[in-house]
């Protein structure tokens, strides 16, 4: 996803560091000089297997939030529980998955100035 802003990027980048950790986001590597920051797999679980996502934010003239994740997929019909599951990881996750956690950022982001651009470049 790609966002505008209208602030300096001193203030931008600190400004998103406290909006992930507040989304419950624990951030892994920050690099305020560089415009960067990774954070840890957050659980998103909607009563239908784990979702996890991983954000990673580069922010520029623009701001750049990409996603890594993993989530529960069958791997047998037959057995255990926990055998039925297994964590797979993505560097792309399903649309629909995409979409029902990315969505979940876009409006506080937006609340907060930032006006998310439907294609750049």
């Amino acid at each position: 996803m790609h966002f505008s802003y209208d602030k300096p990027r001193r203030d931008a980048i600190p400004e998103i560091r406290n909006f992930l950790v507040n989304e419950g986001f624990k951030i892994l590597e920050y690099a305020p000089e560089d415009g960067f920051m990774f954070t840890d797999y957050k659980l998103f679980d909607w009563g239908e297997g784990q979702r996890l996502l991983a954000v990673s934010v580069h922010i520029h003239d623009k701001m750049t939030i990409t996603g890594k994740g993993r989530m529960d997929i069958p791997v047998a019909s037959l057995g255990k529980t926990e055998d039925l599951l297994k964590i797979k990881t993505f560097d792309k996750l399903p649309y629909r998955i995409q979409k029902r956690t990315f969505l979940s950022l876009i409006e506080p982001l937006e609340s907060l100035g930032y006006k998310k651009l439907n294609h750049w470049p």
